[in-house]
């Protein structure tokens, strides 16, 4: 079944909004607890990954503000330091942008060798900001599964975005 397309302007709407949508929908992925027991100590990094895709795919639909929000957003479901994540997806979009030039048009290995540099950078941010915050020094073990379990799982993560962004409207 093949989903048919709105109208220009609500195409639009919803193609400004995918972004910001998905990379939300990822953030409740690495929270709900998924019945496994310390998954969510370990749960990939999905909104680093969803952010670091459309910041090189659609740079112009990630604005700050909307990855400030969705950072704000990890630290109130995570319970963890108001600030920490939102401080932590803005220095990822950061650095997805500085990479963008040398990503867009290359192969996916390259991408992915990118966001494996990016995710290990924000999963030690986040680890040393908690350690910070807490004034206590946490092991390092699982912020370390965090990351890889995140560039393991980047491919299918991006074959959904791929799909997603697919359907919307080209760059103008």
């Amino acid at each position: 079944m093949r989903l048919t397309q709105p109208p220009g302007e609500t195409r639009h709407l919803i193609a400004a909004l995918l972004p910001a949508v998905t990379t939300i929908l990822c953030v409740l992925a690495g929270i709900i607890p998924a019945g496994v027991p310390g998954f969510s100590t370990v749960s990939p990094l999905f909104s680093v990954a969803a952010i670091f895709f459309w910041v090189v795919a659609r740079p112009n639909l990630m604005p700050p503000a909307a990855v400030f929000g969705i950072g704000l957003l990890q630290d109130i479901l995570s319970g963890g330091p108001i600030g920490l994540w939102a401080l932590t997806l803005l220095l990822v979009q950061y650095l997805s942008l500085s990479q963008r030039r040398f990503v867009v048009g290359q192969t996916f290995g390259l991408g992915w060798i990118g966001l494996s540099s990016i995710v290990i950078g924000a999963a030690c941010l986040a680890w040393l900001g908690a350690c910070l915050y807490y004034g206590e020094l946490f092991s390092a073990a699982p912020v370390l599964v965090q990351a890889a379990l995140t560039i393991l799982v980047y491919p299918a993560v991006a074959w959904v975005l791929v799909g997603i962004s697919s359907w919307m409207p080209k760059p103008q």
